[in-house]
Parts: C-alpha cells; structure tokens; sequence
C-alpha cells in the first residue's frame, strides 16, 4: 500500500501540469489560421511524376514559411475510363466545401482538369486563387476560359534535344539510336516531341522508332539491339495489348536485356535512381513541384499575379544512377557537369565525413589561434592603452596652451571691448539720474534708458562668456553648433584688434542658420587661430590695404568656412608641411596652432585646407558636415 501511494505521488503532482501545457499549446495553435491548398491530378496516383512533383510542392510551401498549411491532394483518374463521373464526383465535393470553409489555392496538374472544373464546378470554385500547371497543347482548355484572372499558368515545356545531345555527348562514338515508347496518349505525346527534334541530328544519327508492341515483344527486340548504340525511353504506361504499367518498372526491365545503354529521353518520371538506366539531363517533376511551390507561396502573400514569373529553365537537373555510370566507365566522363544529382552513389568514411573532420581539426586550430592571438592582443592593448592615456593628456595640454597664448594677445582688445558696454551704461545710469533730479523722467524715457542698460550688459556678458569658454581646459562635448553665431561671437573677440591694425573685415554668411555637430569650443579654436594668422601675416605685410573676408558657404551636404588674409601668402618650402606640429613662420611661435586645428577638425568628420591666392595672400579653410539649415 505504501508503495502504490509512492507509486501515485508524482502523477497526481505532474498530470496537471502536462494538462495545462497541452490545453496551452492546443489553444495557441488553434487560434493560428491554417492555409488550404486543394492540388487536383488529372491521373491516378500511381503515377511516378505525381509523386515527385508533390515532393517538391510540399518541401517548398511547408519548408518556406512558419505558419500551418494543409495540402489536400485528389486524383480525379481521367484516363481510366469511359466517362468522368469520378471527376464529376471529386469537383461536387469541393463544390461544397468551399462554402464550409477557406481554400486559399487551387492547383490543377495535368491535361483534363481544367475541361472538368469548367463543367462541373460552380462559380465559387471557379473564382478561387488557381495555379494550372499543363501541356502546353492546341485545344485545350485555358484557366482564362474559367474566367477566373486571379490565376497563373504554369506550362511544361520539355527540351528533348539537349537531352539526346547530352546523351551523345557521353557516348560520342554510337550513331545509332533506338526510342523505345508506349501507345497511350501521353506516351504518343513525349515520342512525337523527339521525332520533332530529331531532324537537328540527322543524318549524322540514325534513329528507330520501336512501339506498338507488347511488352513481351519489346524486350525480345531489346535483346537483339546492337551493342554499339543507344537506346531511349521515352515514357511507358501502356502496351499495344492496352496493359498499364509503370514506367519506371519498363526502365528497369529494358535495362536489364539491352546490350546497349539506356537513357530516358524526357523527365525523370520513369528514373528511380535503382538500376532504370543512366539518367542524363532530365526535366525534374522535383524541381517543377519546388516552382509550382514558390508561385504558389507568392500568391497566398498577395502578391499582384502580373508579378509572379514563371523560371522554366530551374525545371532541368543532371541526375545520374552512379552503378550504370560505373557499368559504362562514365564514371570520370567531362561531360558530366559539377552539381549534378547522384544516385547509389558509394562513398568510404571519410568521404562520408570528411567535412564533419576538417571542421572539427579547423575548429581546433581556429580556438588554439584564437586564444593566442586574444592573450597578445590583451597585452598589447593594455600597453596602448597607457600610451593613449598619456598622449591624450598632453594633447589636452596643448589645446589649452595654444588657447591661453591667443588670449593672451587679445586682452588689450578685450579690455577695450569691455569698458564700451561699462561705459555706456555709466553715462545712461547717470543720465537716468539727471532726468530724475530735474523731473524729466516719464515712464518712456526710463524704459529707454533701462533697454540701453539692458543691451549694453548683455553685450558685455557675451564678450565675458565668451572668454571664459575659450580659456577652459576640457571640451564641452559634440552639441548642435550654429555656423553664423559662431564667427560672429569669434569676431565681437578681434574686431577692436583689427581697426588698430587698420585691418577691414569683410563677411559672406549664408541667409539661413547652418548648424553643424561639434565642440562650439574647440571650433571657435580653430577659426580663431586662422584669424590670428591671418591679422599676422598682414602686419608683416607694407601693403596699406588690409583686408579680412570670412565667407560661410553650404555645397551639397557640407558647410565650408574660409578665411582669406591679403598678406603676402606661404613659401612653397612650408606649404608642404604647414600641418605638421611644431612648423612655424612666426618667431615667438610654438608651432602646434594649424595641427591641432587640423586634429580638432578631423575628430569632427571634417578636413582642412589651404591655398594661395594669386592677387596675394593666403586661404585657410575647414568643412564640415551639415546637419540643417534653419
């Protein structure tokens, strides 16, 4: 007793448990909407090439997407008898169950279906999403005629010709050729297509066409063919005496009494890969099942049926028996492309898997590499990372000394800048003052005199910011910059230097904002040190007209910023390494200006560039991408 409660412990604790994940499952895949697809074959389903062809189709709809799809497969046996009461039947059927539920594509296979759908289906059937895959004969039945233009024919056209010449490739020396067929409708069908073909190889090949016969008399004439030729199959379903058979169990008797060897002529409908003949090119009812697939995947995803084409050359494969290659010596034949399909194909083990043992050595190698390669790596990043800590501090260093020295020279202008904005605002203030002991001041006159305060504090608060923004040590980070407000701050910062130095300056900016992403600090940086540049090549200068231009100029997606000097330009010995640190022109100069700007312009995705001018003088100038303009 003890032992049947041990015993029932667990499946009363877990059997809820598998219950509710069922009951989950269960409900999430019953809300997923399965899709319909009804395939309909004009023949029974003993026939090989139906078999193959669904092969294909079911690969390429189920293996293509995640989500569920039913395929209902019919064969409404059209060659069987007299009458089509069985089509009759099938069609009926669906008749109604297109009203019970959703069939998402209707795909019909073979000559026949599309006579049956046209008589016996009803309009509902007639109007579904259709695929029609047939001969492409004189009189049939179109899928237009059923009225139905949401529909995509697909057309089987056969190449028999590049099937013998493949053929006669293999076998270069044997002109004698032997097309062995049924007498059905379909087997009349394929020899008619080599006899239309075979005028391309006469008279260097001689054809014999063998039918009409019993199977008992084909293959005592088999026996009798003459060693040195080649023989055909085209297809064989029936025999004169009206017997059905497979084709594929003809392919394997013929094959077995010809002295010759044998080929089928058209598909693969009659080639299992076991000893029923060599194979060769071959249209491949695999393939037309893949491409009937893919269509078919495309229409149910909405996609406009004026889209969706039809590749009729992926229909054709070189597929081969390897034991009738290896019985004919063909083994190592030129003529037998690469990629082509192998059957009974014997391979040693490590041809089996020597891809599985070069893997795994590569694998190994690679992770012994890679662990060497990570722990030098390691080392040397660590060392780097030093050195870069180390560089990057005195870079820091230098921005900050070539900011101090430019400030340094601008304290004269800047204190005269200031005491202006101060000055003005003493004499409003006082003469607010007087107005107010005299009773004069009304309430317009002191909102005047208070917006003259006003004006005048801000301008001197901007020239102070401005400074102190230069004068620090560390970047503010990448910002949204405006291009205009920039170098008009820049200028506030030299403007009283440049009427001293009797210099003039001319600005070009453009009409709309130009707003670029960088450091407002480390640009102002670099247009202040070309405008220090400039203001000294002019004073070294004795030309009497001193002129600065600054022009702002947006091309395409880059906002360019020139400054051009009439001073006497650069020699062409220091043009060549004008950028590099510590080359100067000037005596007290230190000669990192023009590459740390280079460096600074550079981090912000841009370039810097220099020319003469021919009139005199020179043109620093830097670009930078544009973000907007306002």
């Amino acid at each position: 007793m003890y032992h049947l409660k041990k015993l029932l412990f667990p499946i009363r604790v877990f059997t809820p448990l598998f219950l509710l994940i069922f009951h989950t499952s269960y409900k999430a895949f019953s809300q997923e909407r399965v899709k319909n697809v009804v395939v309909l074959f004009s023949f029974g389903p003993n026939l090989p090439a139906f078999e193959k062809i669904l092969t294909g189709l079911d690969n390429t709809i189920k293996g293509s997407t995640d989500e569920p799809v039913n395929i209902m497969t019919e064969y409404l046996d059209l060659s069987r008898s007299t009458n089509d009461d069985y089509a009759k039947y099938i069609i009926n059927m669906y008749n109604e169950k297109v009203n019970e539920f959703t069939i998402d594509l209707l795909i019909s296979i073979g000559p026949g279906v599309n006579d049956a759908l046209l008589q016996y289906g009803d309009s509902a059937l007639k109007a579904l999403n259709m695929i029609n895959v047939d001969l492409d004969l004189p009189g049939r039945k179109s899928i237009h005629d059923l009225g139905n233009s949401n529909s995509k024919e697909i057309f089987l056209r056969f190449q028999p010709s590049q099937t013998l010449q493949h053929a006669f490739d293999l076998f270069p020396d044997r002109k004698n050729i032997f097309v062995i067929s049924g007498v059905s409708k379909l087997d009349a069908y394929y020899t008619s297509l080599v006899r239309q073909c075979k005028t391309e190889f006469e008279p260097a090949y001689q054809f014999n066409f063998v039918s009409n016969q019993t199977l008992d008399s084909t293959i005592r004439f088999v026996r009798t063919i003459p060693p040195e030729s080649i023989v055909f199959v085209t297809a064989y379903l029936q025999d004169a005496a009206r017997v059905s058979f497979s084709t594929p169990e003809i392919m394997d008797l013929i094959s077995k009494n010809s002295p010759a060897p044998v080929f089928l002529s058209i598909t693969d409908g009659g080639f299992k890969g076991q000893g029923g003949g060599i194979g060769g090119y071959l249209f491949s009812y695999v393939k037309l099942g893949e491409e009937i697939g893919r269509v078919a995947n495309e229409m149910m995803n909405g996609k406009p049926i004026s889209e969706i084409t039809v590749d009729e050359k992926s229909n054709y494969q070189y597929m081969y028996d390897w034991k009738e290659l290896n019985r004919w010596h063909l083994t190592d034949s030129k003529a037998i492309p690469s990629g082509s399909l192998f059957y009974n194909k014997e391979t040693s083990f490590f041809e089996l898997y020597k891809w599985y043992l070069f893997g795994t050595l590569l694998f190994v190698v690679t992770q012994m590499m890679l662990i060497i390669y990570l722990y030098r790596t390691n080392k040397r990043q660590r060392a780097l990372n030093k050195k870069m800590q180390v560089t990057e501090r005195m870079h820091r260093e230098l921005e900050h000394t070539d900011r101090l020295s430019k400030m340094s020279i601008l304290t004269a202008s800047l204190s005269h800048e200031l005491f202006q904005p101060l000055a003005a605002i003493r004499f409003t203030a006082q003469a607010g003052k007087q107005f107010l002991l005299n009773d004069k001041l009304d309430a317009n006159k002191a909102t005047q005199l208070f917006e003259h305060i006003l004006e005048d504090e801000s301008r001197a608060t901007k020239l102070i910011r401005s400074v102190k923004s230069l004068m620090k040590s560390e970047p503010m980070g990448k910002e949204n910059v405006s291009l205009n407000a920039l170098i008009d701050e820049t200028l506030d910062l030299v403007r009283t230097e440049a009427e001293r130095a009797g210099i003039s300056i001319d600005v070009e900016l453009e009409t709309e904002i130009t707003v670029v992403l960088g450091d407002k600090i480390q640009l102002q940086q670099v247009l202040m040190n070309f405008i220090r540049n400039a203001f000294t090549a002019m004073a070294e200068s004795e030309s009497r007209n001193k002129n600065l231009r600054i022009v702002l100029k947006v091309m395409q997606d880059e906002a360019v910023v020139s400054v051009t000097d009439s001073g006497p330009g650069l020699a062409a010995a220091v043009k060549e390494k004008l950028f590099k640190p510590f080359v100067t022109t000037k005596k007290e100069g230190f000669g990192i200006g023009l590459a740390l700007c280079k460096s600074l312009i550079e981090k912000h995705n841009g370039k810097i560039m220099f020319e003469n001018i021919p009139s005199g003088g020179a043109m620093f100038a830097f670009s930078l991408p544009v973000i907007r303009k306002k």
